[in-house]
Protein backbone atom coordinates (compact mmCIF):
# COMPACT_ATOMS: atom_id res chain seq x y z
CA UNK A 1 0.00 0.00 0.00
CA UNK A 2 0.94 3.94 -0.35
CA UNK A 3 2.43 5.98 2.58
CA UNK A 4 2.55 9.42 1.58
CA UNK A 5 3.74 11.71 3.44
CA UNK A 6 2.84 15.74 3.29
CA UNK A 7 6.30 16.94 3.96
CA UNK A 8 8.61 20.19 4.96
CA UNK A 9 10.29 20.99 8.02
CA UNK A 10 9.32 24.64 7.68
CA UNK A 11 5.65 25.90 8.76
CA UNK A 12 3.98 27.94 6.50
CA UNK A 13 4.27 26.59 3.21
CA UNK A 14 0.59 25.37 3.11
CA UNK A 15 1.40 21.38 4.03
CA UNK A 16 -2.31 21.18 5.42
CA UNK A 17 -3.62 22.31 2.64
CA UNK A 18 -2.33 20.35 -0.12
CA UNK A 19 -3.30 17.30 2.64
CA UNK A 20 -6.98 18.71 3.00
CA UNK A 21 -7.31 18.52 -1.31
CA UNK A 22 -5.94 15.33 -1.31
CA UNK A 23 -9.02 13.79 1.65
CA UNK A 24 -11.19 15.44 -0.17
CA UNK A 25 -9.65 14.17 -3.94
CA UNK A 26 -10.10 10.33 -2.34
CA UNK A 27 -13.36 11.18 -0.79
CA UNK A 28 -14.71 12.66 -4.48
CA UNK A 29 -13.57 9.81 -6.49
CA UNK A 30 -14.39 7.05 -3.94
CA UNK A 31 -10.70 5.82 -2.71
CA UNK A 32 -10.53 4.53 0.80
CA UNK A 33 -8.02 5.93 2.66
CA UNK A 34 -6.73 6.60 5.75
CA UNK A 35 -5.79 10.04 7.20
CA UNK A 36 -2.88 10.79 10.29
CA UNK A 37 -2.19 14.02 11.46
CA UNK A 38 1.25 14.68 13.26
CA UNK A 39 0.84 18.22 14.11
CA UNK A 40 0.05 18.39 17.55
CA UNK A 41 0.03 22.22 17.71
CA UNK A 42 -2.80 22.94 14.83
CA UNK A 43 -4.47 19.42 13.89
CA UNK A 44 -6.53 21.51 11.84
CA UNK A 45 -6.46 18.52 9.00
CA UNK A 46 -7.60 16.06 11.35
CA UNK A 47 -10.35 18.79 12.70
CA UNK A 48 -11.77 18.86 9.03
CA UNK A 49 -11.86 15.74 8.31
CA UNK A 50 -11.81 13.74 11.47
CA UNK A 51 -15.55 13.18 11.21
CA UNK A 52 -16.02 12.14 7.50
CA UNK A 53 -13.63 9.58 7.38
CA UNK A 54 -10.68 8.35 9.31
CA UNK A 55 -8.25 10.85 10.30
CA UNK A 56 -6.09 9.77 13.25
CA UNK A 57 -3.25 11.13 15.40
CA UNK A 58 0.28 10.55 15.89
CA UNK A 59 3.34 12.19 17.59
CA UNK A 60 6.46 12.16 15.31
CA UNK A 61 8.98 13.31 18.43
CA UNK A 62 12.96 12.82 19.77
CA UNK A 63 11.04 12.33 23.10
CA UNK A 64 11.74 8.51 24.08
CA UNK A 65 7.88 8.41 25.82
CA UNK A 66 6.75 9.17 21.96
CA UNK A 67 9.13 6.48 20.03
CA UNK A 68 5.89 4.34 19.42
CA UNK A 69 3.51 6.90 19.05
CA UNK A 70 3.89 6.68 15.10
CA UNK A 71 4.04 3.34 14.54
CA UNK A 72 0.02 3.15 13.79
CA UNK A 73 1.04 4.97 10.48
CA UNK A 74 3.46 2.19 9.44
CA UNK A 75 1.01 -0.38 10.71
CA UNK A 76 -2.29 0.79 8.62
CA UNK A 77 -0.20 1.63 5.78
CA UNK A 78 0.20 -2.44 5.73
CA UNK A 79 -3.22 -2.95 4.50
CA UNK A 80 -4.69 0.91 3.48
CA UNK A 81 -2.87 4.13 1.61
CA UNK A 82 -2.28 6.53 4.30
CA UNK A 83 -1.92 10.45 4.22
CA UNK A 84 0.23 11.82 6.69
CA UNK A 85 0.07 15.70 7.44
CA UNK A 86 3.48 16.61 9.08
CA UNK A 87 4.22 18.81 10.99
CA UNK A 88 7.00 21.73 10.83
CA UNK A 89 10.21 20.79 12.24
CA UNK A 90 9.63 17.36 11.79
CA UNK A 91 13.07 16.55 9.60
CA UNK A 92 15.01 15.02 12.67
CA UNK A 93 12.21 12.93 14.05
CA UNK A 94 10.51 11.64 11.28
CA UNK A 95 14.41 10.61 10.21
CA UNK A 96 14.99 9.08 13.60
CA UNK A 97 11.67 7.55 12.87
CA UNK A 98 12.10 6.22 9.48
CA UNK A 99 15.93 4.41 10.61
CA UNK A 100 15.81 3.64 13.80
CA UNK A 101 12.96 1.15 12.65
CA UNK A 102 14.43 0.22 9.50
CA UNK A 103 11.35 1.32 7.28
CA UNK A 104 12.54 1.69 4.01
CA UNK A 105 14.83 -1.82 4.72
CA UNK A 106 11.29 -3.93 5.70
CA UNK A 107 8.48 -1.87 3.71
CA UNK A 108 9.41 -3.67 0.13
CA UNK A 109 8.93 -6.56 1.61
CA UNK A 110 5.81 -6.15 3.72
CA UNK A 111 4.27 -4.25 0.13
CA UNK A 112 4.67 -0.37 1.54
CA UNK A 113 5.22 2.08 -0.85
CA UNK A 114 6.96 5.47 0.99
CA UNK A 115 5.65 8.68 -1.01
CA UNK A 116 7.26 11.88 0.08
CA UNK A 117 5.09 14.75 -1.20
CA UNK A 118 7.89 18.05 -0.24
CA UNK A 119 5.04 20.92 -0.04
CA UNK A 120 7.65 23.98 -1.78
CA UNK A 121 7.13 27.69 -1.61
CA UNK A 122 10.81 28.53 -3.05
CA UNK A 123 12.15 30.15 0.06
CA UNK A 124 15.71 29.92 1.06
CA UNK A 125 14.86 27.44 4.12
CA UNK A 126 12.45 25.66 1.78
CA UNK A 127 14.49 24.79 -0.76
CA UNK A 128 17.45 23.88 1.79
CA UNK A 129 15.26 21.31 3.36
CA UNK A 130 14.15 19.87 -0.05
CA UNK A 131 17.96 19.18 -0.98
CA UNK A 132 18.47 17.45 2.45
CA UNK A 133 15.54 15.27 1.92
CA UNK A 134 16.25 14.64 -1.30
CA UNK A 135 20.05 13.87 0.04
CA UNK A 136 18.60 11.55 2.97
CA UNK A 137 15.99 9.46 1.38
CA UNK A 138 17.62 9.60 -2.30
CA UNK A 139 15.56 6.43 -4.72
CA UNK A 140 14.55 4.85 -1.56
CA UNK A 141 11.32 6.85 -1.49
CA UNK A 142 8.80 8.21 -4.57
CA UNK A 143 9.75 11.77 -4.20
CA UNK A 144 6.63 14.48 -5.99
CA UNK A 145 7.75 18.20 -5.29
CA UNK A 146 4.71 20.60 -4.88
CA UNK A 147 4.78 23.86 -6.38
CA UNK A 148 2.11 25.41 -4.19
CA UNK A 149 1.06 28.60 -5.87
CA UNK A 150 -1.12 29.20 -2.71
CA UNK A 151 2.15 30.79 -1.05
CA UNK A 152 3.67 32.11 -3.81
CA UNK A 153 3.55 32.72 -7.89
CA UNK A 154 7.52 32.97 -8.17
CA UNK A 155 9.34 29.31 -8.23
CA UNK A 156 12.27 30.49 -10.27
CA UNK A 157 14.65 30.09 -7.55
CA UNK A 158 13.35 25.99 -7.42
CA UNK A 159 13.88 26.09 -11.24
CA UNK A 160 17.50 27.74 -11.19
CA UNK A 161 18.78 25.61 -8.21
CA UNK A 162 21.45 23.17 -9.54
CA UNK A 163 21.56 20.93 -6.53
CA UNK A 164 18.20 20.11 -6.56
CA UNK A 165 17.44 19.75 -10.11
CA UNK A 166 20.48 17.44 -10.64
CA UNK A 167 19.00 15.10 -7.36
CA UNK A 168 15.37 15.53 -8.76
CA UNK A 169 16.78 14.10 -11.95
CA UNK A 170 18.79 11.20 -10.07
CA UNK A 171 16.04 10.17 -8.30
CA UNK A 172 13.30 10.32 -10.69
CA UNK A 173 11.56 12.98 -8.50
CA UNK A 174 7.83 14.53 -9.98
CA UNK A 175 7.18 18.45 -10.15
CA UNK A 176 3.46 19.33 -9.88
CA UNK A 177 2.22 22.46 -9.32
CA UNK A 178 -0.72 23.30 -6.54
CA UNK A 179 -3.56 25.93 -7.15
CA UNK A 180 -4.14 28.77 -4.93
CA UNK A 181 -7.67 29.11 -3.82
CA UNK A 182 -8.83 32.72 -4.74
CA UNK A 183 -10.48 34.67 -2.01
CA UNK A 184 -9.17 35.56 1.27
CA UNK A 185 -12.73 35.58 2.79
CA UNK A 186 -14.02 32.12 1.61
CA UNK A 187 -9.85 30.71 2.67
CA UNK A 188 -10.12 31.95 6.28
CA UNK A 189 -14.07 30.85 6.26
CA UNK A 190 -12.98 27.58 5.62
CA UNK A 191 -10.35 27.48 8.16
CA UNK A 192 -12.12 29.51 10.90
CA UNK A 193 -14.95 27.48 10.55
CA UNK A 194 -12.90 24.26 10.15
CA UNK A 195 -14.61 22.89 6.90
CA UNK A 196 -13.62 20.38 4.43
CA UNK A 197 -13.94 21.72 0.84
CA UNK A 198 -16.85 19.08 0.47
CA UNK A 199 -18.72 20.91 3.56
CA UNK A 200 -18.40 24.47 2.33
CA UNK A 201 -19.38 23.17 -1.16
CA UNK A 202 -22.64 21.96 0.84
CA UNK A 203 -23.29 25.58 2.80
CA UNK A 204 -26.26 27.49 1.85
CA UNK A 205 -24.62 30.54 3.27
CA UNK A 206 -21.42 30.23 0.84
CA UNK A 207 -22.23 32.55 -2.43
CA UNK A 208 -22.42 30.76 -6.06
CA UNK A 209 -19.13 32.72 -6.48
CA UNK A 210 -17.59 31.31 -3.50
CA UNK A 211 -18.76 27.75 -4.77
CA UNK A 212 -17.22 28.11 -8.08
CA UNK A 213 -14.28 29.69 -6.69
CA UNK A 214 -13.88 26.13 -4.82
CA UNK A 215 -15.04 23.84 -7.39
CA UNK A 216 -12.34 25.84 -9.76
CA UNK A 217 -9.69 25.22 -7.55
CA UNK A 218 -10.57 21.50 -6.76
CA UNK A 219 -10.34 20.68 -10.53
CA UNK A 220 -7.31 21.85 -10.43
CA UNK A 221 -5.59 20.43 -7.84
CA UNK A 222 -7.32 17.17 -8.76
CA UNK A 223 -5.74 17.36 -12.22
CA UNK A 224 -2.17 18.00 -10.97
CA UNK A 225 -2.46 14.89 -8.53
CA UNK A 226 -3.40 12.87 -11.35
CA UNK A 227 -0.35 13.75 -13.24
CA UNK A 228 1.65 12.08 -11.03
CA UNK A 229 2.66 8.28 -11.07
CA UNK A 230 0.93 7.95 -7.80
CA UNK A 231 -2.94 8.59 -9.24
CA UNK A 232 -2.02 8.36 -13.38
CA UNK A 233 -3.66 4.97 -13.67
CA UNK A 234 -6.36 5.78 -11.45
Amino acid sequence: MDLILINNSKGGVGKSVVCRALFQYHLDRGHPCVGYDSDRSNPDVYRTYGRIMPVKLAILSEASKFEDHANGIFNDALSHRVIVNLPAQVHQPLRDWIMKNELLEIAPDAGVRFHFWFVSDAGYDSLQLLKATLDLYQDKVRHVIVRNYGRTDDFQSLEEHEEIQKLARAYQAEFIDFPMLTGSVIRNRIDTESLSFGAALAREDFGLIDKTRIRKFLREAYRNFETTELFRHA
